[in-house]
């Protein structure tokens, strides 16, 4: 159910031009809004808004689980799963790269560290903590990272919220980096990403930058180095894809 459940969503992902078809409906900021008006406590207030509601829905995945032969289950992670992504159109951010660069003296060098971290962000982590602990996992992270974008730098718990979101995304943010290794440079991609292991002090998306960079095989100029970067991000989401096929022949 998994395996099929992942590809599903990535096909929508890579298809879906509509924004999220799930979560445009069904937003929590009514409910991150009831929660705040009634719990002054900011750690509190997280484990009310982003903990409770994972808790509750891997209760209802283990009592569904083997209902209508888990197709009732099936469904249910579907629904998680496209709540939990963000789809974004990497072609049009591409594009309009390559028109900023033809009227540009200087390339934009925060480019790459900005639409590699919102690729792997709009989908990899969600991906990621489902396939470890199924629906309740993308559901938390989603909430988790929602639930950060509406905190203030000066509100209650941001701090502590921003360190769970990022050991969220340490392990997915390695793993992705080892599939940009595989499909471009792998040596100078793989000594970024080894380089990297030892690094907690620098954020994900900086060292998801730098391992990109490093895998990025073809010689040119910036065009051409943006046709390899929007093959590279295209293609890791189906490594992703690959990866949860060898987690279902294993039996995960």
């Amino acid at each position: 159910m998994k395996f099929l459940s992942v590809i599903f969503v990535v096909l929508v992902y890579r298809n879906w031009l509509g924004g999220n078809p799930v979560r445009d409906v069904i937003s929590p900021d009514n409910w991150f809004a009831a929660v705040r008006d009634n719990i002054a406590a900011g750690n509190l207030r997280y484990l009310v808004a982003a903990v409770l509601p994972a808790m509750l829905l891997l209760w209802i995945s283990l009592v569904i689980d083997g209902w209508l032969f888990g197709l009732l289950y099936w469904a249910l992670c579907i629904a998680v799963l496209l709540f939990s992504i963000e789809v974004i159109d990497l072609d049009v951010l591409i594009d309009d790269q390559r028109i900023w660069l033809r009227n540009q003296s200087e390339p934009d060098d925060s480019f790459v560290s900005k639409v590699t971290y919102a690729v792997f962000k709009s989908i990899v982590p969600a991906m990621f903590w489902f396939l470890i602990l199924g629906p309740a996992g993308a559901l938390f992270y989603a909430l988790t990272d929602r639930y950060q974008e509406q905190l203030g730098d000066d509100e209650n718990g941001y701090s502590f919220v921003d360190q769970i979101l990022y050991w969220m995304e340490w392990i997915p943010a390695r793993i992705t980096g080892l599939i940009f290794a595989f499909l471009g440079e792998f040596r100078r991609g793989f000594t970024a990403l080894v380089d990297s292991l030892a690094d907690i002090e620098n954020s994900n998306a900086l060292m998801l930058s730098n391992v990109l960079r490093s895998s990025i095989v073809v010689e040119g100029d910036d065009e051409t180095h943006l046709l390899e970067l929007h093959w590279l991000l295209e293609n890791t989401v189906w490594g992703w894809v690959a990866i949860a096929a060898v987690l279902t022949i294993m039996g995960w």
